[in-house]
């Protein structure tokens, strides 16, 4: 293995936690990393001799102070960065985007200890996660960019993963962003299933249907009256609902009897010429949707949550990273994709959506887009 710089003499008997990681000899320009002769804390690696550990240490500390690289009595070290008297600035590692690079302010409020293109080869980052002992990785990416196994790294080196925040992570509370080095960041959590959460949520959906239903039952029989006359009313489809399993979705037809006659399932696009004159009203307002309060009754949906999609589309679509992810919990009348790109959205813009639901989602963030629902069905959804 290259020798780093702060590395203990060759004549140390002890294993070091370090050479038993897989692929830290495969890195390439590790000399190079800015900071590596001062990451090696001794005391903190298992199974090394702590006494010859603190005389390396100790002279290569003399050697640096000598230098004129130790902080100064005024609070600043020689490159001029400022710091609190007697406080350690905290280590970051950030990894920069190579197609969009963006500008940060990082240097001046933490211990930048590397810095790497992303993304990053997951043996070499978990290695030097232990080497630099960074509290923070600050990745220049989306949320749907993170590899699953980069997320498993930094929980086992206990390192907390942060992601560029995007407009549509407004939806959030506040105290979910962070604003580090004159960027805006929200921090990564594991999706996953929280079964209390589940349980209140799920009173909700039916307390807020059967509160709902005096109100919409006049609307949903007139719109049953209007589409009924040239033709049935109601459509019924199968969709992928929460855990892989397959669910009947009823909603009021909004195309030709004959849409897919000769072209199989097709996705619907903003301007589809098989909606029919009302179907597009209905689609506009999204009151197409509203018998699916009968499947939130039923318990194979819920009110907010990523759309169900039909089972030939979730087969293509299992090629994106992280896409069963959305089958976690109930898929929903309504969410943030719904909100911010509608019909004209991609099929990786809704999964960015759907991740960021899954990871922030509250009974907050669900009556907040409950309420922006409401609001653009009386505008009529401008985004389509």
């Amino acid at each position: 293995m290259r020798k780093l710089p702060g590395t203990l003499p060759t004549r140390t008997t002890a294993t070091s936690a370090v050479d038993e990681v897989p692929g830290l000899d495969e890195l390439p320009g590790l000399d190079e990393v800015p900071g590596v002769d001062r990451m090696l804390d001794v005391e903190r690696i298992p199974g090394v001799h702590k006494a010859p550990g603190r005389r390396f240490v100790g002279a290569h500390r003399r050697r640096r102070r000598a230098s004129g690289s130790a902080p100064t009595t005024d609070g600043a070290d020689s490159r001029g960065r400022v710091s609190a008297p007697g406080r350690r600035r905290v280590r970051v590692a950030v990894l920069e985007s190579a197609t969009h690079p963006t500008a940060d302010r990082l240097d001046e409020e933490f211990e930048v200890v590397m810095r790497l293109p992303a993304p990053p080869r997951v043996e070499q980052l978990d290695a030097l996660l232990l080497l630099c002992r960074p509290k923070m990785l600050l990745m220049k990416q989306p949320l749907d960019a993170v590899d699953p196994r980069l997320m498993a790294a930094c929980l086992t080196r206990q390192v907390d993963l942060l992601v560029l925040a995007r407009p549509t992570y407004g939806l959030l509370r506040p105290a979910r962003l962070r604003r580090i080095g004159g960027l805006l960041w929200v921090h990564v959590r594991w999706p996953s299933g929280r079964p209390a959460c589940g349980r209140v949520k799920r009173t909700l959906d039916v307390a807020l249907v059967l509160l709902s239903l005096p109100l919409l039952l006049p609307v949903m029989l007139l719109i049953l009256v209007a589409v009924g006359m040239r033709g049935p009313a109601l459509y019924f489809q199968h969709r992928v609902g929460e855990g892989g399993r397959l669910f009947r979705i009823v909603k009021f037809r909004t195309m030709r009897t004959d849409a897919e006659h000769g072209l199989g399932p097709q996705l619907a696009t903003p301007n589809d010429r098989r909606v029919t004159s009302i179907g597009r009203t209905l689609r506009r307002s999204r009151l197409d949707e509203l018998p699916q309060l009968w499947n939130v009754l039923r318990g194979d949906m819920s009110l907010v949550g990523p759309r169900p999609e039909r089972p030939e589309f979730v087969d293509e679509f299992k090629r994106l990273p992280h896409y069963d992810l959305r089958h976690l919990i109930r898929p929903g009348l309504t969410g943030v994709a719904q909100l911010t790109g509608g019909y004209a959205a991609t099929a990786e813009e809704k999964l960015r959506f759907d991740l960021l639901y899954l990871s922030y989602r509250s009974l907050r963030l669900d009556l907040t887009l409950l309420v922006l629902t409401l609001a653009d069905m009386l505008r009529g959804f401008p985004r389509g």
